[in-house]
Formats: structure tokens, C-alpha cells, sequence
């Protein structure tokens, strides 16, 4: 999967965590789940995330751009290659 990394950056996506997924989702693991996850920048995550301003108007259209791209990337890699 990290031969993929080229083709991800144009969305700002450096590396790839196989196994990942985050908090939010981990518990999927105990269940069999395949998890995977971006490594993105995270210097602005936490300016919003989980406070009261956490709503959707607040979201940049641009990184929600860049991350739809990217995970529809990430799901035609998938389809095309599997891990």
C-alpha cells in the first residue's frame, strides 16, 4: 500500500496506516472489520473538533474536498489491487 502514497498526495496524504482508523472506529478491530487510515496533517484537527462549534458549517470546503478525493482514491485502489 505505500506504493500508493504517490498518487495520494495530490490530497495532502503523506502515508498510509494499515490497521489504522482512529478511536472513533477501533472498536470495529475485535470484530473482524479490515481498518485502514490516512496519516493527513493534523495541525488544525482539535481547533473544532469535538467542541460545541463542531458542526458541519464550520468544515472547509476545500479539505472536505481533498478528503472525499482521497478516500475515493483509497476505495478504487482497493478495488483494483485489494491490500
Amino acid at each position: 500500500m505505500q506504493t500508493w502514497v504517490p498518487l495520494l498526495e495530490p490530497y495532502g496524504i503523506t502515508a498510509i496506516k494499515k490497521g489504522g482508523g482512529g478511536a472513533d472506529i477501533s472498536p470495529l478491530r475485535n470484530q473482524n472489520t479490515v481498518l485502514i487510515g490516512y496519516v493527513p496533517d493534523s495541525q488544525r484537527y482539535f481547533d473544532l473538533h469535538h467542541t460545541e462549534q463542531d458542526t458541519f458549517d464550520k468544515v472547509n470546503p476545500r479539505e472536505l474536498a481533498l478528503g472525499a478525493g482521497a478516500m475515493a482514491a483509497l476505495v478504487y485502489l482497493i478495488s483494483e489491487y485489494g491490500f
